[in-house]
């Protein structure tokens, strides 16, 4: 079973970060799909919440150098 997760991403400006940003997401277990869109600045992850959870997800997103609104700074 999968859920679909879209997430307020702050950093993207480009279609390098869009694509960078999905094979990072990719690469985690349990996501089928993530596309990203740096004119709305959103992303969306098709995930298998079995395996992947939202803060995993963020986690990610920050690990690649964005942020996500509403999940505040990360260290």
């Amino acid at each position: 079973m999968s859920q679909t997760v879209t997430l307020q991403v702050q950093g993207m400006d480009c279609a390098g970060c869009e694509q960078r940003l999905g094979v990072a997401l990719r690469r985690l277990e349990g996501v089928y799909e993530a596309t990203a869109d740096h004119r709305t600045g959103q992303v969306q992850v098709r995930v298998d919440p079995e395996f992947t959870d939202r803060a995993a997800l963020v986690e990610r997103i920050v690990t690649a150098g964005y942020e996500v609104a509403g999940e505040g700074p990360r260290p």
